[in-house]
């Protein structure tokens, strides 16, 4: 990670970290890390799915993304 960990548990918003299961750039361990720092966040891991979540279930991206804002 290169944040260091006490700015990001100090993020205060509501925060909503995606992941693709199969993703081979950033270790799930990251976002599984992110999710704890942060209080208030919610982390979604797509099954079947690299890097590029947006690109690879599009659809389904879109949906969570504005349902997440739509709160």
């Amino acid at each position: 990670m290169s944040s260091p960990e006490n700015g990001i548990r100090g993020i205060g918003s509501e925060t909503l970290i995606v992941h693709g299961r199969d993703d081979e750039v950033i270790p799930m361990g990251t976002s599984l890390k992110l999710n704890t720092l942060i209080d208030n966040s919610q982390l979604h891991v797509f099954g079947r799915c690299g890097h590029w979540t947006q690109i690879e279930h599009s659809s389904r991206f879109n949906k969570l993304v504005m349902d997440f804002f739509s709160e």
